[in-house]
C-alpha cells in the first residue's frame, strides 16, 4: 500500500495536475492524510490489543461468566476463544490476519478509523484511476466494455495497447482493494447498528443492543466523531470489557427516568 500511495501520488496525479501546483498539492496532501491516520490506527490496533494494555481474564466466577477449556479461566461476557492467539478475546469481533492480531473490545476503536481511513483513500485512488483509464483509451462507449471485462483476450488479439493494459489492470486492481474495504466497513457498520461482534452474529445474540448511537459509543468511545479523523485523540470507553449494558439495562433505566 504504501508503493501505491507513491505511485499515485508521483505517477498518476500528475497527468492531471502540475507537480506542487496548488491543485496537485492539496489532492496529495489530503490522500497522505488519510493514509497516515490509516496506518497510526493500524499501529494502535496491534499495540492496544483487543484485551488492552496488561490486562487478564480474571480467575473469579461471576455472573455471566463461562468457562473457557482451552485458558482454564473465568472467561467475561462477550469474551470467546481465539484459536489463532490462543487465549480468550475481551468482546472478540475476528481475528485480523493482515496485522495479525484479533479485533476485540481495546482496539476496535482503532480499528474501525483505519478501515474508514483506508477506504475513502481507496475511493479517491479509484477516481483517479478511472481518469487514467479513460485518458489511456480516449474515452470509453459500450462497445469497448468488453476490452475492460477481458483485457488480456483484447491484448492478445492487440485491440488494445500493452500500457492500455496497465491502466485496465491498475483500475481493476484499485476497484478490488476498494470493494474489499467496502465490504469491511459495511460488516462493522451492520454489527454497530445491531449491537453485535461478528461472532455474536454468527451466534444470534442480540442482547447487547442498546441502540446504534449507543452501540457505537461502547465499541468507539464517546469521542467517536473525532477519532474518525484525528487518530491522537482519546476516547476512553464506557466498559472496561468485563461488563457490558444490555438491552434490558437500558429498558430499566428508561423507565426509571419515566416514574
Amino acid at each position: 500500500m504504501p508503493i501505491g500511495f507513491i505511485f499515485e501520488i508521483f505517477s498518476i496525479l500528475p497527468q492531471f495536475f502540475e507537480p506542487f501546483s496548488q491543485g496537485w498539492n492539496w489532492r496529495a496532501f489530503l490522500l497522505f492524510y488519510l493514509v497516515l491516520n490509516g496506518y497510526v490506527n493500524v499501529y494502535k490496533t496491534k499495540v492496544f490489543g483487543p484485551n488492552g494494555k496488561g490486562s487478564d481474564l480474571p480467575a473469579v466466577i461471576k455472573p455471566g461468566y463461562h468457562y473457557c477449556h482451552f485458558c482454564q479461566l473465568n472467561a467475561p461476557p462477550r469474551s470467546h476463544h481465539c484459536p489463532v492467539c490462543d487465549k480468550c478475546i475481551f468482546r472478540r469481533d475476528h481475528h485480523c490476519s493482515f496485522i495479525a492480531e484479533c479485533i476485540g473490545h481495546f482496539n476496535q476503536r482503532f480499528y474501525i478509523p483505519a478501515v474508514f481511513n483506508f477506504l475513502v483513500a481507496s475511493a479517491i485512488i479509484l477516481t483517479w484511476n478511472w481518469s487514467y483509464m479513460w485518458l489511456s483509451f480516449d474515452g470509453i462507449s459500450v462497445l469497448m466494455l468488453w476490452q475492460l471485462i477481458v483485457p488480456h483476450l483484447a491484448l492478445i488479439f492487440r485491440v488494445i495497447t500493452f500500457s492500455q493494459f496497465l491502466c485496465v489492470l491498475l483500475y481493476v486492481s484499485s476497484l478490488v482493494v476498494f470493494l474489499f474495504l467496502f465490504y469491511l466497513a459495511s460488516a462493522q457498520i451492520f454489527c454497530l447498528y445491531r449491537g453485535q461482534t461478528r461472532v455474536e452474529y454468527l451466534m444470534d445474540i442480540h442482547a447487547y443492543n442498546v441502540g446504534f448511537f449507543g452501540n457505537i459509543r461502547q465499541s468507539l468511545g464517546q469521542r467517536w466523531p473525532l477519532i474518525l479523523f484525528i487518530p491522537f485523540i482519546l476516547s476512553p470507553l464506557q466498559s472496561d470489557g468485563l461488563s457490558f449494558a444490555t438491552k434490558n439495562m437500558e429498558s430499566i433505566n428508561d423507565s426509571a427516568k419515566t416514574i
